[in-house]
C-alpha cells in the first residue's frame, strides 16, 4: 500500500505489547531488555551443547547455535534502534529466539530435545518469510504470499505428522546428528512407520519445491526491480540466493538421491552451515549500505545547492541520486493549497495500493513541498530524510535570501525617497528663496544712482547666481530630476554633457524599469565617472553602455586611461559603494583593469528590477513560499 507521509518513518515512541502481555512498555525499555537477554541466552546454549552427551559435534553445534542466536538478535536490535517503524528489527530478534529454542536439541531432556527439533520447521519457513518480506515487511506479490502460506501450512502439517509418528526424531543439519542415539521422542502419539515415512518424504518434497520456487521468485523479483528496489534488495539477495541452492542440493542428495557417501553429504551440509551463517549479515549490510548511501546523497545534494539549481534542475538532481526516474517534486501553491512542479503542473498524492509514496516536506507548520518517490525508498528513512532535508533547506535558504533581497531593495527605495525629499526641499525652499533674493537684488540695483553701489549689487547678484547654479547641481546630484522623467539613457547623457571628460553613452534601447533599479544603475555609472576623472588621466575617454539581456539590465563603464592592478589596490569607498549598490539589487559586479589598458566595470541586475530572487532560485516563480511562511 502506498505510503502517504514520512510520519511512520520519523515517529514511533512506544512499543505496545498489551495484546500479548497485557501491558505497555517504552520502546527503550524493551530494547534494553533484549540487549540484556542476549548473553544469558547464548550462555544457556553453550551450556546445553557442552554438557549434552548425544551430539556428534557438541562444540561446533554450541558455537553455531550461539552465533545464530546472538547475531540475528543483535542485528535486529540495531535495526529496531535505527528504524523503529520497520518490523524487521523485531522479526530478526524473533528469529534469534527461535534459534535459541532450536538449540534445546543439545539437551538430554527428551521434551526439550523434541521441542528443539519441532522448531526447525518454523525456522525454515520464517527464513523464507524474511527473504520474501524484505524490505517492505510484507510478502508481495499476492502469488508469493499464497505460495508461502499454502506450502508452509502443508509442510508444517507433514513435518508434525512425521514427528508424532516416529519413535525417534532428529534435526536435519550436520550439527544435529546424534551419536550414538538421540533421546526418545516423548511427543510420539502413534507408532505407524508407514505414516512417518510417507509424511517425512512428502515434507521433504514440499520443502524442496518451496526452496526452488522461492529461489526463482526472488531472482525474478531482483531482475525486474527498479533501481531503488534493487539497491535495497541486493545485500539480502546475495546471502539468500546462496543459501537456497545449498539447502536444495543437500536435501535433494540426501533424501531424493539417497547418497550414502558421508564425505559428500558432510561437504554439502557444511555448505548449508556456511551460507546460514551469512544470512544475518545480509540484513546488517543492507542497513549499513542504506545509511552510507543516504549520507552520500545528502552530501551530494548540499553540494549541488551551491550551484543555485532551478526547480526543475533540483528535481532532476534528487531523481538522479535516488535512482528514481519517476520522482516528482512539488512546491506548495498557497493560492490553491496544492502542490505544483517547476512547470506549474499539479503534483498529487499517488493512489493507494500503488508503487509510489507521498512525502510531505516541512518543519513545524504546513508543508512547503512534497515528493512522490518509489515505495521501496520508504524503507530507507535515512535516504528519504536526506532528500527531504536538503529540499527544505533549499526552500528555506531561498526564502531567507528573498527576504534579504527584499530588505535591501526596501533600503535602496528608502534612500531614494530621502534623496527625492532633499531634492524637493532644496528646489522648493532654498533654491526658490535664493531666486527671490536674486530678483530683489536686481530691483535694488535698478534703483541705485551711484555706479559704484550698482556695481557692488550686481557683483552680489552674480555670486547669488553662482550659488543657485551650485545648489541646482547639488540637487541634481542628490536625485536627478531627468532620471525620473526620462529614464537611464537621457539622465546619463545629461551627465556626459556636463562632464569635463569625453564621455559617450550607448543606449541599446533600454526601456523604463523600477525606480530602485534605475537609481542604482545611474549612481553606479556616475561613481565610475568620478573614479575615472580622478584616476584615469586627463586625456582618458569614457564609454557607458546600457542594455537588456534576457530580462537582466546590464551596464558597463570603460575608460582608456592608465588603469591599475586590482591585486595591489584595496577597495576604497568608491568601489565599495559600487558593490553595495549592485548587491542590494541582487546583481553582480565585475571590475577588469590592468596598468596601461584602462578600466572596465560591468554590472548585471537580474529580473529587470524585481525584488524577487533570481530565476535560478529553487522556489518556482508562481510559489509564494516566502519569508514569514511557517515551514
Amino acid at each position: 500500500m502506498a505510503r502517504q507521509a514520512v510520519g511512520p518513518i520519523l515517529r514511533g515512541d512506544d512499543l505496545r505489547l498489551g495484546s500479548v502481555l497485557g501491558l505497555s512498555v517504552s520502546r527503550t525499555t524493551a530494547q534494553i531488555a533484549v540487549a540484556c537477554a542476549i548473553l544469558p541466552m547464548v550462555a544457556v546454549t553453550l551450556i546445553l551443547a557442552l554438557t549434552g552427551d548425544h551430539l556428534q559435534r557438541p562444540v561446533a553445534a554450541g558455537l553455531y547455535w550461539s552465533y545464530l542466536v546472538a547475531a540475528p538478535m543483535a542485528i535486529g536490535l540495531v535495526w529496531w534502534i535505527r528504524r523503529p517503524a520497520s518490523r524487521f528489527g523485531l522479526l530478526l530478534i524473533a528469529f534469534g529466539v527461535l534459534v535459541w529454542v532450536t538449540s534445546w536439541q543439545a539437551s538430554g531432556t527428551p521434551i526439550l530435545f523434541d521441542v528443539g527439533v519441532l522448531v526447525e520447521a518454523p525456522i525454515w519457513l520464517f527464513t523464507i518469510y524474511l527473504f520474501l518480506a524484505f524490505p517492505m515487511g510484507s510478502v508481495e506479490p499476492r502469488a508469493a504470499r499464497w505460495l508461502l502460506t499454502v506450502m508452509g501450512i502443508g509442510g508444517l502439517a507433514l513435518f508434525c505428522a512425521w514427528a508424532f509418528f516416529s519413535p525417534v526424531i532428529a534435526g536435519g543439519g550436520p550439527l544435529t546428528r546424534c551419536a550414538p542415539n538421540c533421546p526418545d521422542n516423548v511427543l510420539q502419539i502413534g507408532s505407524d512407520p508407514t505414516v512417518a515415512r510417507v509424511a517425512g518424504d512428502a515434507e521433504t518434497y514440499v520443502a524442496l519445491a518451496l526452496a526452488a520456487a522461492v529461489f526463482f521468485v526472488y531472482l525474478a523479483r531482483l531482475l525486474s526491480a527498479s533501481r531503488p528496489q534493487r539497491r535495497a534488495l541486493i545485500s539480502v539477495a546475495v546471502t539468500s540466493l546462496m543459501f537456497l541452492p545449498a539447502y536444495f542440493v543437500f536435501n535433494f542428495a540426501a533424501w531424493i538421491l539417497k547418497v550414502d557417501d558421508l564425505g559428500t553429504l558432510d561437504a554439502l551440509a557444511w555448505g548449508i552451515v556456511a551460507t546460514r551463517i551469512l544470512l544475518p549479515l545480509g540484513f546488517l549490510v543492507a542497513l549499513l549500505r542504506a545509511e552510507l548511501f543516504a549520507s552520500r546523497v545528502l552530501g551530494t545534494l548540499l553540494g549541488n545547492l551551491a550551484a543555485r539549481p532551478t526547480p526543475g534542475g533540483w528535481r532532476d538532481t534528487i531523481a538522479d541520486v535516488l535512482d528514481d526516474d519517476r520522482f516528482e517534486l512539488g512546491f506548495h501553491d498557497p493560492a490553491t493549497g496544492r502542490f505544483r512542479d517547476a512547470a506549474g503542473d499539479e503534483v498529487a498524492p499517488p493512489p493507494r495500493g500503488g508503487q509510489r509514496a507521498w512525502v510531505p516536506v516541512g518543519r513545524d507548520g504546513p508543508p512547503v513541498a512534497a515528493m512522490v518517490v518509489d515505495e521501496t525508498l520508504m524503507e530507507d528513512p535515512e535516504l528519504v530524510r536526506a532528500a527531504a532535508a536538503a529540499t527544505l533547506l533549499a526552500v528555506e535558504h531561498e526564502a531567507l535570501e528573498g527576504e534579504l533581497q527584499a530588505s535591501r531593495v526596501r533600503i535602496v527605495e528608502a534612500g531614494n525617497e530621502e534623496r527625492r525629499r532633499i531634492e524637493r526641499d532644496l528646489h522648493d525652499s532654498a533654491q526658490q528663496r535664493l531666486v527671490a533674493l536674486r530678483i530683489r537684488l536686481g530691483q535694488v540695483a535698478e534703483q541705485l544712482d551711484g555706479s559704484r553701489d550698482r556695481a557692488m549689487i550686481e557683483q552680489l547678484g552674480g555670486e547669488v547666481d553662482q550659488v543657485i547654479g551650485e545648489l541646482r547641481g547639488f540637487a541634481q546630484g542628490v536625485y536627478p530630476h531627468v532620471l525620473g522623467q526620462s529614464g537611464l539613457g537621457p539622465a546619463l547623457e545629461a551627465v556626459a554633457l556636463r562632464s569635463a571628460m569625453r564621455v559617450t553613452v550607448r543606449d541599446d534601447g533600454l526601456g523604463r524599469y523600477s525606480e530602485a533599479l534605475e537609481t542604482s544603475v545611474y549612481f553606479c555609472c556616475t561613481e565610475c565617472l568620478q573614479n575615472a576623472a580622478k584616476h584615469a588621466g586627463p586625456d582618458a575617454a569614457v564609454t557607458i553602455r546600457l542594455a537588456e539581456r534576457g530580462g537582466d539590465v546590464t551596464f558597463a563603464v570603460a575608460d582608456d586611461g592608465v588603469g591599475f592592478d586590482p591585486a595591489t589596490v584595496n577597495g576604497g569607498a568608491g568601489l565599495t559603494n559600487l558593490a553595495d549598490r549592485v548587491a542590494a539589487m541582487g546583481g553582480t559586479l565585475t571590475i577588469d583593469s590592468a596598468p596601461g589598458r584602462g578600466t572596465h566595470v560591468a554590472g548585471v541586475i537580474p529580473g529587470a528590477g524585481s525584488c524577487a530572487p533570481s530565476p535560478a532560485a529553487i522556489i518556482p516563480p508562481w510559489s509564494s513560499s516566502v519569508p514569514g511562511t511557517p515551514l
